[in-house]
């Protein structure tokens, strides 16, 4: 727990998401790489008592909305408007809990962006420079970003927009394409030349260096990727455009700033909004550093986070993130998902054919902290699900508690070393939690329910449930049962509610984690006053329903369907 050494109870964690971007909604892969584990170690330190906050919001400016606003002859302000709502209502039926979930474009997130261009140019990383920029005769339209489409400089992959190569990650300028094009009209843009504000990004390079070398803790990959780039030269960046979208540069009347500028940002007045209306202080967090902060991304946005925006922070002092997380992309089949190739499951979509819970334990137990992409398999899918979730958990929770049900079971004694097992498993599934391990975490608390499934095949105690035998062993298979669902609930958090129902403990994540640890203690009482609960039950219901072949056939059917089109 190296990197959680220095945090206490009373010091606030801002756990963050990079922003999603205000122009589709989400599709099943989203949930991957970022919003899923970030949401994750959110409910976990919740559940153990810090005071951690999950705070995003949607990035509301930049080309491609201005790109899909002059396409469909509609104000950006429409766009931003339903996409932030498209996403909010997909993230919390995901069960992807935000403490808030704002937006960039709220005049205090303005407001702050501006104080950071004013601080940053005072300290002297800010200046003016005269540079040639591309623009488009026909639309009448300067060419920034993704208002230009061309072949990457680098790895000369095609159809790559005009800040960074989504195949490489090489980030570089529009006038560096190779065979440019207009992303509006698809014609070539001419060369003309408007002054723009820099930031010094080279001037960080030892900064940086020394930070990432000795103080952030990263994804493995990461920390080689990122000193590679400082070792080649990091390049000045242009922060504003000549567009009409985004936050007004204050003395470039027709300019903004560059989106990536003004977006990271976000973490920052979004965190103050929220303790704004908390009563916490925002600024001990991210000024004077008395927090701690992590940030949960993709791996496309790595240089984005790892050098600009510590670089920005650095330019204004105020404090560096603790930890900056990464994981891979989603494929869907073995390929890449694509909208217009109509290779996509939606996660709306998802959600109206099967539980959140459901997607959320397939991502977890298949995703690993690290730069490998992940495949969603339809096949693989229907086996996590049928054979790890509910053959294994499910299985245990059901028959344990239709058996105390049916053997009136108010009584008994806890079989220690069973206890003492489960005990040993949680304190494992602790230390892969707090090292952002998801996934060896989930595989911790399969294995308490695995104990569970062992005790009551060795035990059967449906054979004498008259027995004080029987009694001890769903006595202390409750408790093994409790114990598995606590180390579940940041992952499947729905489905751990109805436990929580059966076994009246409608608590809170801290109170339920509080309550079952008792049972490493002397649990008895708690367990007893579990199963009576789970004897005035009208009912015991299965919390999982298996996924079945008519609909995973069904899903493969729309896919091909789509594509067809």
């Amino acid at each position: 727990m190296n990197e959680f050494k220095n945090v206490n109870s009373n010091k606030n964690i801002v756990v963050t998401s990079a922003l999603p971007y205000a122009n589709s909604e989400p599709h099943i892969g989203h949930l991957r790489s970022t919003y899923l584990p970030a949401d994750i170690m959110a409910r976990y330190l919740k559940a153990k008592g810090y005071k951690a906050y999950h705070v995003s919001g949607t990035d509301e400016h930049g080309t491609p909305i201005l790109a899909r606003a002059l396409r469909e002859k509609r104000n950006p302000r429409e766009i931003v408007d339903y996409y932030h709502e498209v996403i909010k209502r997909a993230f919390e039926r995901a069960g992807v809990h935000f403490d808030i979930f704002s937006r960039t474009t709220k005049p205090h997130h303005y407001e702050l962006t501006l104080k950071f261009f004013e601080k940053a140019k005072k300290a002297g990383y800010i200046y003016k420079k005269e540079i040639k920029i591309l623009y488009c005769e026909h639309d009448k339209l300067a060419l920034p970003d993704r208002l230009v489409i061309g072949t990457c400089p680098y790895c000369g992959a095609p159809n790559q927009y005009g800040d960074y190569c989504e195949v490489c990650g090489r980030t570089y300028t529009p006038l560096q394409l190779k065979n440019p094009r207009c992303a509006i009209c698809g014609n070539p843009p001419v060369i003309k030349t408007s002054t723009h504000y820099f930031f010094a990004l080279s001037e960080f390079s030892d900064r940086l260096e020394s930070w990432i070398e000795e103080k952030v803790k990263l994804t493995k990959g990461v920390k080689e990727q990122v000193l590679h780039w400082i070792k080649s030269g990091l390049q000045d960046w242009d922060i504003t455009r000549n567009i009409p979208w985004g936050v007004p540069v204050p003395d470039l009347p027709d300019q903004v700033f560059y989106v990536w500028w003004d977006a990271p940002i976000g973490y920052i007045s979004f965190t103050k909004e929220l303790f704004d209306s908390i009563g916490e202080d925002w600024e001990a967090v991210w000024v004077r550093g008395e927090g701690y902060i992590i940030h949960f991304i993709g791996k496309d946005i790595i240089y984005h986070h790892v050098l600009f925006w510590p670089a920005m922070l650095m330019a204004v002092d105020f404090a560096l993130p603790n930890e900056i997380r990464v994981r891979g992309f989603a494929t869907l089949e073995k390929e890449k998902m694509s909208k217009s190739r109509g290779h996509y499951i939606g996660l709306e979509e998802f959600l109206d054919i099967w539980p959140a819970d459901y997607l959320r334990f397939y991502w977890a137990i298949t995703t690993s902290e690290s730069l490998t992409d992940g495949d969603f398999s339809l096949y693989e899918y229907s086996e996590r699900i049928n054979k790890s979730l509910i053959g294994e958990f499910g299985n245990l929770v059901h028959r344990v508690l239709t058996l105390i049900k049916r053997g009136n079971i108010t009584d008994g004694d806890i079989i220690k070393s069973y206890i003492e097992n489960a005990e040993k498993l949680f304190v494992e599934y602790d230390e892969l939690m707090i090292s952002n391990q998801f996934d060896q975490g989930l595989e911790k608390s399969l294995e308490i329910s695995r104990l569970g499934n062992k005790l009551l095949s060795e035990k059967e105690p449906w054979r004498k449930l008259e027995s004080k035998e029987a009694a001890d062993t769903l006595i202390t298979a409750l408790g093994i049962s409790a114990i598995a669902a606590v180390s579940l609930e940041p992952y499947i958090p729905y489905s751990i509610e109805k436990f929580k129902e059966y076994v009246g403990l409608k608590v809170s994540s801290t109170e339920f984690r509080k309550t079952i640890e008792k049972i490493f203690e002397d649990g008895t009482d708690v367990l007893i006053s579990m199963a009576k609960n789970v004897i005035s039950q009208k009912e015991i219901r299965p919390i999982f329903a298996k996924v079945t072949n008519k609909q995973i056939e069904s899903v493969r059917k729309t896919l091909k369907a789509r594509r067809r089109k």
